[in-house]
């Protein structure tokens, strides 16, 4: 528990209550990931570090892919980036499929099922667009092409939806679906369009960003950390302010102040 998150609009949190038996209550919030406090640490002089423990997310369906509850691993590098992470990440799945008698990651022996401990694929987020969605290379930066990009697929597009909103619908409709799924695959290098901790590339063209898919299905991602205190700020007030109107809007933690710099 926590009695501040770092705020993100699209995640919804579970609230409680810390009840004293002889002082006031005080809220509580079910922690998203352990991010909140990670990064307390290193900005404390803890170096490297990493957990794994329970998160809990509200407001998502229960399946096969979906869990309110579940188990997850983080970590953060000091002195590192999102590509040395990449490096770290496909040395842990090629740990993890020799470990194991049966073949990690497929379904059952189905055809076309990622073969975990294999050399990796590496796409960034334009290829991908330009390559399964028929996208122009300038789809992020051309202005109203994302919106020309889903009129082309025949998607209905509200007059309020933004060029984020449009890059995600795209990205889960024409994008994802047709991934490669015979080995794992880092999707990287995400337009600056979409609000993240991310740094940006030293161009400014993409954020330094990238998620890993196995079997169709995106399980880990990763970003170089964004340090600039301005960006940091503007974040947090951006999100704060979008978390007011979340189903359990909650309490903003100062840990990206202090994590910046």
């Amino acid at each position: 528990m926590a009695p501040a998150l770092i705020p993100e609009a699209h995640i919804e949190v579970f609230a409680t209550q810390l009840v004293h038996p002889y002082e006031r209550s005080q809220p509580r919030y079910l922690i998203p990931s352990p991010e909140v406090y990670l990064k307390r640490l290193v900005a404390d002089g803890w170096g490297s570090v990493f957990s794994i423990g329970r998160c809990f997310r509200n407001a998502e369906s229960s399946s096969r892919l979906h869990n309110p509850e579940f188990t997850m691993l983080e970590w953060y590098t000091v002195d590192a980036d999102y590509r040395d992470s990449i490096a770290l990440t496909t040395e842990l799945l090629g740990d993890l499929a020799a470990s194991r008698t049966a073949p990690l990651g497929e379904r059952g022996g189905a055809a076309g099922a990622t073969r975990v401990g294999a050399p990796p694929v590496r796409i960034t987020v334009r290829d991908a667009f330009v390559r399964y969605a028929g996208c122009d290379p300038d789809v992020f930066e051309a202005p109203g092409a994302l919106r020309d990009a889903a009129d082309r697929h025949g998607m209905r597009v509200g007059d309020d939806e933004s060029d984020e909103d449009l890059f995600q619908r795209i990205l889960l409709s024409h994008v994802e679906p047709n991934l490669p799924t015979d080995r794992p695959l880092f999707l990287c290098d995400y337009p600056t369009l979409v609000p993240t901790l991310a740094a940006r590339s030293p161009d400014g063209a993409f954020a330094e960003r990238w998620e890993l898919y196995i079997n169709g299905v995106e399980i880990a991602n990763c970003y170089t950390e964004e340090r600039d205190q301005g960006r940091l700020a503007r974040f947090t007030a951006e999100q704060s302010d979008a978390k007011q109107s979340a189903l359990v809007p909650h309490a903003a933690s100062d840990t990206l102040a202090r994590f910046g710099g």
